[in-house]
């Protein structure tokens, strides 16, 4: 197949070989950049897509990565620019799109076309650039506790979802201020959320593009003694029925955190702040059906902030919306999620924010 592939793109340069490059684009310099970013999360050899790793593979492809781009079907990434700024944002901006749209209406050039004479290093090949990324490493550091999820069968060619219980082995209370996961078979999981069996509170979602949950110094969720985690993974099929076990990894704080989260759950009505609080990130449940979705703060002021805005949402890819720093709402805002098209859940991830006494420093 291989083979094949590298004769297909012989044949298709040697077609336009004729024509003018149009684009000062290059595979080596902004493409595979943007690959590295965005892309080979998944597209990867061993990954849930097709592999854009190497110029070739991306050359092959290039005329459906320009609609899919355009189209904004990839990166899956739904929440509109403008409403809250996001750490696991994994959209295009408008100068990585027009790279793309430049790279392949420019003929999709690999590089500048340099030329290497030296005599002395005739026989050396440059390295080839290709898009990289490491699976092999916990991205948080080796946390404290790591626990083997059960064992799940998917079937081939059959997208499902599985529940599985987590004994987190905690003989007292805890304090947890991030959570890893690493999948077993990136082939097949497309998403993965944590929860806590006793509380049911989320405490963190897992995307191909982005893999943990990790709070704010001082803020952490508590895990009561003898706690169990939930863990529900959805998955895609593949040619082949295949057994995968990912890990979770559980990095607790190393002191007594001063700011608890808790949830706060938005299910059709809104819901009035009787604290000052503090927005950490948004986890909406979507039924089919749905076109869009905005999370709302009316404040004291009569001012109203939008937390979030998202359209188009790919159900096949339930995200989480974490913010890059909290929001700070004052005591009387109402909150509230707006759906339209169909119900949605939206579990709100916050903490309460204590005023400093007079005269102390604020932290």
């Amino acid at each position: 197949m291989k083979k094949l592939a590298g004769l297909l793109l012989v044949a298709c340069v040697a077609a336009v070989s004729h024509e003018t490059l149009t684009t000062t684009v290059l595979f080596d310099r902004e493409i595979v950049r943007i690959l590295d970013k965005h892309c080979v999360m998944c597209h990867v050899e061993n990954g849930p897509a097709f592999p854009l790793a190497t110029y070739e593979q991306t050359w092959l492809q290039k005329r459906p990565i320009r609609a899919a781009v355009i189209a904004r079907h990839m990166p899956p990434w739904a929440a509109v620019s403008g409403y809250g700024q996001f750490m696991n944002e994994n959209s295009l901006t408008l100068r990585e799109t027009q790279f793309i749209i430049s790279w392949v209406e420019g003929l999709g050039p690999r590089n500048a076309g340099t030329v290497f004479t030296n005599t002395a290093i005739a026989t050396a090949r440059p390295k080839e650039v290709e898009a990289h990324v490491d699976f092999g490493q916990w991205q948080l550091g080796q946390p404290q506790i790591a626990r083997k999820l059960p064992p799940s069968t998917v079937q081939a060619r059959q997208a499902s979802a599985e529940r599985v219980v987590v004994d987190l082995g905690l003989t007292s209370e805890r304090r947890l201020r991030a959570l890893e996961f690493m999948p077993g078979d990136r082939r097949v999981v497309r998403s993965a959320v944590f929860t806590i069996q006793e509380t049911g509170q989320w405490i963190g979602s897992w995307t191909p593009w982005f893999g943990y949950m990790s709070l704010p110094k001082g803020t952490a969720y508590r895990l009561p003694a003898r706690a169990h985690m939930v863990a529900e993974i959805h998955y895609q099929g593949i040619a082949e029925r295949v057994s995968e076990q990912g890990t979770v990894g559980l990095f607790f704080a190393d002191e007594a955190p001063t700011d608890l989260v808790s949830d706060i759950v938005l299910d059709g009505k809104t819901t009035q702040l009787t604290a000052d609080t503090s927005i950490l990130a948004l986890r909406p449940e979507i039924q089919p059906g749905v076109t869009s979705i905005e999370v709302s703060a009316r404040k004291p002021d009569g001012s109203t902030e939008i937390l979030l805005f998202a359209k188009d949402i790919p159900i096949d890819w339930p995200t989480p919306y974490i913010l890059k720093e909290p929001v700070a709402l004052p005591r009387g805002t109402v909150l509230s999620a707006t759906a339209h098209g169909a119900s949605a859940r939206v579990t709100v991830s916050a903490f309460t924010t204590r005023r400093p006494a007079p005269g102390s420093p604020r932290r």
